[in-house]
């Protein structure tokens, strides 16, 4: 797999890196378009870029013009920043688990869908399936919402992995890494939306 290396300075300022691939839509939102259209059309063109939560495109909507994608993503993360531990809250909460396909929800978004069939797991062993449904299941028990993870980059095994390790982290941590594992899921949905 071919990684580009995207380096965003300003104020979020950290590096990120990207994998090639897109498990979403190709590009086919202007930023030129987002800053002309109305809120309705604003809010249309990106409300599926969270779970269920659009009070942050709603929010953003009325910051525009933006300059470009790094300056609409800031205004994003900002906003959820701002947003206050409750309504973080409710947005760590709006994501699903992750999940092997069998046992997936229903109502799960089609970026979600993308992303987890695109990352192995539409393929899990009925071991794999099980052992993540239990660790989902005591990760929430435990922190009160669900594990969190820009899986792009990641295989069934890491993912496991990952969700075993960060189980021994304290509650603030986790909350800490769900949000900054938001980011990153925004900004590569973003990047399958807008150019």
């Amino acid at each position: 797999m071919m990684l580009k290396k995207v380096v965003l300075t300003s104020a979020l300022l950290f590096t990120a890196v990207l994998p090639m691939h897109s498990y979403g839509a190709n590009p086919a939102i202007y930023i030129n378009d987002l800053n002309k259209g109305s809120q309705a059309e604003f809010e249309s063109a990106l409300s599926k870029i969270f779970e269920r939560a659009p009070w942050a495109i709603e929010s953003v909507a009325a910051k525009r013009p933006f300059k470009g994608f790094v300056d609409l993503y800031e205004n994003i993360i900002l906003t959820i920043k701002n947003a206050g531990p409750e309504t973080q809250m409710t947005l760590i909460k709006s994501h699903p688990d992750l999940a092997c396909k069998g046992i997936r929800p229903a109502e799960i978004t089609q970026h979600s869908e993308n992303e987890q069939g695109g990352a192995g797991l539409n393929e899990c062993s009925p071991e794999e399936a099980s052992k993540l449904a239990e660790l989902n299941k005591t990760y929430k028990a435990k922190f009160g919402f669900p594990f969190m993870l820009a899986i792009k980059g990641f295989n069934r095994t890491e993912m496991i992995e990952q969700l075993e390790q960060r189980i021994n982290n304290d509650r603030q941590q986790e909350f800490d890494t769900a949000l900054q594992q938001i980011y990153k899921v925004v900004m590569w949905r973003l990047s399958d939306t807008v150019k």
